[in-house]
C-alpha cells in the first residue's frame, strides 16, 4: 500500500508545471503549439456572381399570313431593320385573282342597285298613273249618279261608272305594292353591294399580307427561307430582335432569394467585351421556384443604346458583393457563453459552443471570448490572453467582431491543449505572420 501511494507521488511530481514556467510542456518546449489568425476586415458572404446569355429584350417572328412563293428577300442575319420596313415579299398572282374576282362581282351588285333603282322609278310613275287614273273614275262615276238621278243616264250607266271607280281604286294599291317591292329589290342590292365591299376589302388585305414586315426596330437574328421556297402561311421567315435593351435570365438559389431585390442595379461583366462594365437592373423576380432544382429565374435588363451588345454573349452578373466589409475571425476562435451549460464555457478550444447535432438547435449566443496572442512578432515568448468580445452576424465559418477586438489583432484558432490567459504559446506553420519556433518559416493561407 505505501509503495503504490510513493509512485502515485512521483507521477503527480512529474508530471507538476515548474514554477514559473507559464504552459505546459510539449517535447521539451514550454509553449503550447497553435494556429493563430489575424482578425481582419473582409466580408461575411461571398459575392453573389451568376452566370447567364444575353438575348434582345424583345424577340418576334416574322411570319407569312398567306401563302406563296417567297419572291424577294431584302435583308440578312444582323441587318438593322426599321418599324414597318419591307423585308421581303411573296407571290401574289393567286392574291391578284382574287381580288379581281371580287371586285368584279362588286360591280355586278352595283349594276343591281342601279337595276332596282330603275324598277322603283317604274312603279312609282306607275303608281302616279294610277292615282289619276282613279281619281277621274271617281268624278265619272259621281257625275253618271247625278244624271241617273234627274233621269238623264240610265242607272246601268251610274252603277258602271262606279265599278271602273272601285277599279281604279284596287289598281292604286297594286301599284303602291309595286313600289314597295322594288324598294325591297333596291335594299337587297345595296346589301349585296357593302358585302362585295367588304369581301374586296379582305382580298386586298390579304394580299398586302405577301409583303414581309418588320414589327419593330432592330436587327434580323434569323433567317429560316430563301428566295424561291415554298412558305405556307404561319411558317416563320425571319426573327427581328429589338436590341435597344438586352436581357440575362439567371437562376438563383432559394438560398440566396433574399439577396436579390427587383430594381436592383447590379453590375454585369461580359466575357466578349473584356473589362468593359455594364449596369442592369434587376427587372423581374419569378414568383414561383423550379420544383426540382430549386432554383429562381431572374431577369435583368441592360441598357444598349451604342447597340454593342449582342445575343448569345456570356455574361457574369453580381448580385450582391457580399455586404459591408467587417471585422471577423474564424468561428473556431470563439469561446462561447452558453446559458445552459452550466460553467458558461465550452469545454475546448476551438469550438463554437453549439453543441451536437441532437436536440432543437439553439441562437447564436451575441457573446464570446477569443485567445488573443501578445508578444514578440517572431513568435518567441508569445502568450494569450483571454478576451470577452461582442458577436454579430455568421456565415461560412467566420464571425463578425462587434466590439472587444481590433483589426490585426492576432487571435488563437486552434490549440492542441486547453488555453489559459498567460499561457506561453507557439505559432503553427499554418499561422498569419509568426514563424515557428525553429526558424522553418510561416505562411499566410
Amino acid at each position: 500500500m505505501s509503495a503504490g501511494l510513493a509512485l502515485l507521488l512521483v507521477q503527480a511530481a512529474c508530471t507538476r508545471e515548474p514554477e514559473g514556467g507559464g504552459g505546459g510542456r510539449d517535447g521539451g518546449n514550454g509553449a503550447v503549439a497553435v494556429d493563430v489568425k489575424e482578425a481582419r476586415l473582409g466580408r461575411l458572404r461571398a459575392p453573389l456572381t451568376l452566370v447567364g446569355t444575353t438575348q434582345p429584350v424583345e424577340q418576334v417572328a416574322v411570319r407569312a399570313r398567306v401563302e406563296g412563293h417567297l419572291e424577294t428577300l431584302a435583308v440578312d442575319v444582323g441587318d438593322a431593320v426599321k418599324e414597318g420596313q419591307e423585308l421581303g415579299r411573296l407571290s401574289t398572282a393567286l392574291l391578284d385573282a382574287e381580288v379581281h374576282e371580287t371586285e368584279a362581282g362588286l360591280a355586278e351588285a352595283r349594276s343591281q342597285v342601279a337595276s332596282a333603282e330603275a324598277g322603283v322609278a317604274q312603279a312609282r310613275s306607275a303608281l302616279e298613273q294610277s292615282r289619276l287614273a282613279q281619281a277621274q273614275a271617281q268624278v265619272e262615276a259621281r257625275r253618271y249618279e247625278r244624271l241617273a238621278r234627274r233621269g238623264i243616264a240610265s242607272r246601268q250607266e251610274a252603277e258602271q261608272r262606279t265599278t271602273e271607280a272601285r277599279t281604279a281604286r284596287q289598281a292604286v294599291r297594286a301599284a303602291a305594292q309595286q313600289v314597295r317591292t322594288q324598294q325591297s329589290l333596291v335594299s337587297a342590292a345595296r346589301a349585296r353591294v357593302k358585302a362585295q365591299e367588304a369581301l374586296l376589302a379582305a382580298a386586298r388585305e390579304r394580299r398586302s399580307f405577301a409583303s414581309l414586315r418588320s414589327p419593330v426596330n432592330g436587327r434580323v437574328v434569323e433567317r429560316f427561307h430563301t428566295v424561291g421556297d415554298l412558305v405556307l402561311a404561319g411558317n416563320e421567315v425571319l426573327s427581328v430582335g429589338n436590341f435597344s435593351q438586352v436581357e440575362v435570365t439567371l437562376s438563383v438559389s432559394e438560398l440566396e432569394l433574399s439577396r436579390v431585390k427587383p430594381g436592383q442595379r447590379v453590375p454585369v461583366r461580359l466575357d466578349a467585351l473584356g473589362d468593359t462594365t455594364f449596369t442592369g437592373t434587376v427587372t423581374r423576380v419569378s414568383p414561383q421556384a423550379d420544383p426540382l432544382s430549386r432554383l429562381v429565374p431572374v431577369e435583368v435588363v441592360l441598357d444598349n443604346p451604342e447597340g454593342r451588345i449582342g445575343s448569345g454573349l456570356l455574361a457574369r452578373v453580381q448580385l450582391d458583393n457580399g455586404g459591408e466589409k467587417r471585422l471577423l475571425v474564424l468561428e473556431s476562435a470563439l469561446r462561447v457563453d452558453q446559458p445552459d451549460a452550466g460553467s458558461g464555457l465550452s469545454s475546448a478550444q476551438g469550438g463554437s459552443g453549439s453543441g451536437t447535432d441532437d436536440g432543437p438547435q439553439e441562437a447564436p449566443p451575441e457573446e464570446g471570448r477569443v485567445f488573443v496572442v501578445t508578444g514578440a512578432a517572431d513568435g518567441g515568448g508569445a502568450r494569450v490572453e483571454e478576451r470577452r468580445v461582442r458577436l454579430g452576424a455568421r456565415a461560412d465559418g467566420q464571425v463578425e467582431i462587434l466590439s472587444g477586438l481590433r483589426e490585426g489583432e492576432r487571435v488563437v484558432v486552434r490549440g492542441e491543449r486547453p488555453l489559459r490567459t498567460g499561457l506561453e504559446v507557439r505559432p503553427s506553420a499554418l499561422s498569419d505572420g509568426l514563424a515557428p519556433e525553429g526558424g522553418n518559416g510561416g505562411g499566410r493561407e
